[in-house]
């Protein structure tokens, strides 16, 4: 278990106890604001959440998460079931399928356009 992992864990819930939607608003796209702020609670321990220049990553395999919006195999689908799947180089946070779909909004969000 990697250090560290129980303030993770104890930090998504707290995040995602304040991020819990309303059940009618469950398949909507997600809320880019409210993934921002999730992943700045949960996931900036290892990854660079929030694009900035010279901010060097926290764990080195740990991807930036602007370099995951560009990944050619970036989608909503396999970032929700990346999300939703065991990783033994990452904890495994239990999330709401709300704040995954919130996640997974701001990461795409993060995508710059391709140049032609």
């Amino acid at each position: 278990m990697k250090p560290g992992f129980f303030i993770t864990g104890v930090a998504l819930a707290t995040a995602a106890a304040g991020l819990a939607a309303d059940p009618k608003t469950r398949d909507r796209p997600g809320n880019i604001r409210a993934g921002r702020e999730l992943a700045q609670a949960v996931c900036a321990e290892c990854h660079v959440v929030v694009p900035r220049p010279g901010v060097q990553r926290q764990i080195g395999d740990a991807p930036d998460f602007a370099d995951v919006a560009q990944m050619p195999s970036t989608t909503r689908m396999s970032l929700l079931a990346f999300l939703r799947s065991s990783h033994p180089t990452m904890p495994n946070p239990i999330v709401s399928d709300r704040n995954a779909k919130d996640v997974v909004a701001y990461i795409l969000s993060l995508k710059r356009p391709e140049k032609p």
